[in-house]
């Protein structure tokens, strides 16, 4: 007699064991705040709840083309994993995880994740393994900032699982497209870039101007927040935020995109940079990790008189 899916399911949660998996580890950025918001300001649940569904809906479209791939939800956290072997699951998580956080940002929400792969047993009920321990401190410990970082142990499963028609090392530059090196070394999806955001993810063009203009109240708000390890974060944004006006800024004013979209770029170039922010919220850090170095400062012992002897 054939399985039952559900019969088929008790059976893998009887006989449970690991799979190399490719996994995502992704939670809201200042969730306890964002919770206080719905509480005291009218509306702000709907908005919550509609971005927790988004989260929710990770990797919706790619059900029918990847059998392994499995989505598990609680409150703002989502995980989503993959068998090494599916072909291409690197990229189309890539692309997956880029558009989430461009539609969350624009709407006001951040994020902040772990991308890596290992030993991972994942299913509708569990998720356990070393590759979750690692995903999840990726997030919590390494990433600090609003992004999703990226083990470089993917572009190599990336390269090995390809679509047929790709060579290893075509596959590994159409997943590393959507991939920057930050200042501290990791790699990360840069959701502010033009290159990354249009050129790269596809958003429409024409909205990009409008997607900045919308980052930067977001920036601001952050910048001005009273706890000195929040506003670190934003210090984070605003250096992408500024980047991406800088560039655009930058641009010779005979130059064929500029041309083609003045308009824009001259709304683009005057965006507030938040500067007087900046600098209170870097002199708060400043002083923020200052007493926490004081801190944890070891105390050196007071040397004890040697004894004197009578000969």
């Amino acid at each position: 007699m054939a399985m039952t899916p559900k019969s088929a399911f008790d059976a893998q949660e009887q006989h449970p064991q690991y799979e190399e998996r490719i996994i995502l580890f992704l939670d809201f950025l200042g969730f306890k705040a964002l919770v206080d918001r719905t509480v005291s300001e009218d509306g702000f649940l709907k908005r919550l709840l509609v971005a927790m569904d988004l989260v929710g809906e990770l990797g919706a479209d790619n059900k029918s083309i990847f059998k392994s791939q499995v989505v598990t939800q609680f409150s703002d956290n989502v995980v989503v994993s993959y068998r090494v072997t599916e072909r291409s699951a690197v990229f189309w998580l890539l692309n997956e995880i880029a558009l989430l956080v461009i539609n969350l940002a624009n709407r006001g929400f951040l994020v902040r994740g772990g991308v890596t792969s290992g030993l991972l047993h994942h299913s509708d009920r569990h998720g356990v393994g070393p590759a979750m321990n690692e995903a999840y401190r990726l997030e919590s410990k390494v990433a600090k900032h609003p992004r999703v970082i990226f083990d470089p142990r993917v572009l190599e499963i990336a390269r090995r699982a390809r679509n047929p028609d790709h060579t290893p090392r075509e596959e590994e530059q159409f997943a590393r497209s959507f991939l920057t090196e930050d200042s501290d070394g990791h790699l990360f999806f840069d959701y502010v870039s033009w290159e990354r955001v249009v050129a790269v993810t596809g958003i429409d063009n024409e909205d990009y101007g409008g997607y900045l203009s919308r980052l930067g109240p977001l920036v601001r708000e952050g910048l001005r927040n009273d706890d000195p390890c929040v506003q670190e974060k934003y210090l984070w944004l605003r250096r992408l935020y500024v980047s991406a006006i800088k560039t655009v800024k930058g641009l010779d004013t005979k130059d064929g995109y500029r041309k083609a979209n003045a308009a824009m770029c001259e709304e683009i170039a005057a965006l507030p940079t938040y500067k007087i922010d900046t600098k209170l919220a870097r002199a708060a850090v400043k002083k923020w990790r200052a007493a926490s170095a004081a801190k944890t400062k070891p105390v050196a012992k007071p040397k004890s008189k040697a004894k004197k002897t009578n000969a």
